[in-house]
């Protein structure tokens, strides 16, 4: 009984220092550490080269095991478009189906991940935002600059044809026009609205 005991704190304690449920197939988004250091920093809960990292590390790793249903669950603001499309990417090339389940809130390139996904369920009150972000950026030489818009540019098109691509499984005729008009602004949708949208798929009961 205590060998069983031990066995289970264990496991526990893997999963809070790992954030990943091996035999259950489940990833918690949030920061790997073994200790609570960065749990201060709050860019510790956002999309980062941090976090990415540990999400595609657990992807692979479940993938490699079977091709059963992979869920992540869900709770940032949202974060750096490059290592966001990172997580949307592997999500695309494995072959087990990933869900996501989001609670509270899943916002800006949070909302662009999600749509790589099989299952696509927001709680009941979770807070749906989308919007094309913030490019902030040191100072650098002019010529830069006008570059690094450039690159903004595409990225922008990128999350239109991201977004687009399952807004028209829905709405077939809904145009690019459209969309840029509807997220002229941060827009905020209620889980009901963003599955009339076709942004997700289900309301969690």
């Amino acid at each position: 009984m205590k060998r069983e005991l031990k066995v289970d704190i264990e496991k526990f304690e893997r999963l809070y220092t790992r954030n990943i449920d091996v035999g259950n197939r489940i990833i918690y988004f949030c920061p790997w550490q073994s200790n609570e250091e960065m749990v201060a920093d709050d860019k510790a809960w956002e999309v980062n080269d941090w976090t990415a990292q540990n999400v595609i590390k657990g992807l692979h790793f479940l993938d490699k095991r079977n091709h059963k249903y992979i869920t992540i669950i869900w709770l940032s603001y949202g974060g750096d478009w490059d290592a966001g499309i990172a997580i949307y990417d592997i999500i695309r090339e494995i072959k087990s189906p990933v869900r996501i389940k989001a609670y509270g809130r899943i916002r800006s390139m949070g909302t662009v991940i999600l749509q790589a996904c099989r299952d696509r369920l927001l709680s009941p009150n979770c807070l749906f935002m989308i919007h094309y972000g913030t490019a902030g950026q040191e100072e650098i030489h002019a010529k830069d600059f006008e570059m690094m818009a450039k690159e903004v540019v595409k990225e922008n098109t990128i999350m239109e044809d991201i977004y687009l691509e399952r807004i028209r499984e829905k709405h077939p005729r809904y145009t690019r026009e459209k969309l840029q008009e509807f997220m002229k602004y941060d827009k905020y949708l209620t889980p009901k609205e963003a599955v009339e949208l076709g942004l997700a798929d289900g309301v969690i009961k």
